[in-house]
């Protein structure tokens, strides 16, 4: 059960834990990483985090622009793919709020955050989610 003092603020620890309980997964039930380079085992370790970071769900829409994010910080090709294919899949409703909302708001941030893989998210854990967020110059979607 999680302390009673983390459900006060919202600290990363908090945010990271409701996250994965609303995912009803943990670190340890991902399966290991296997035949993958430092770069893309970083990447996979730091997206739950983007998504908290950016405070954007894991449905479609959310996880589309946590992909273009990805995309444009990272360079990596599965990331950009993802974004692309992904905005393809999008809904009528969920593709134009994402080209008029979330694809301006998320190009911005990618280019002006600083580099999610470089930032020292363990350590981070006891902070609150806005203080993070100062720190890695994301301003939340309104």
């Amino acid at each position: 059960m999680l302390p009673k003092e983390w459900a006060t603020v919202k600290k990363i620890n908090f945010e990271h834990f409701s996250f994965l309980e609303r995912l009803n997964t943990s670190p340890d039930a991902r399966p290991t990483v296997k035949y993958i380079d430092n770069l893309e085992h970083l990447y996979r370790e730091t997206h739950d985090f983007t998504h908290i970071a950016l405070e954007q769900k894991t449905n479609m829409l959310g996880e589309v622009t946590v992909k273009y994010f990805e995309g444009i910080q990272y360079g990596l090709p599965m990331c950009v793919s993802g974004g692309i294919f992904g905005g393809a899949r999008l809904l009528t409703k969920n593709r134009s709020e994402f080209l008029h909302k979330n694809l301006p708001w998320v190009v911005e941030q990618a280019k002006t955050a600083r580099f999610f893989m470089a930032f020292d998210w363990e350590n981070h854990f006891e902070s609150q989610l806005s203080d993070v967020q100062k720190e890695l110059n994301v301003v939340p979607l309104i």
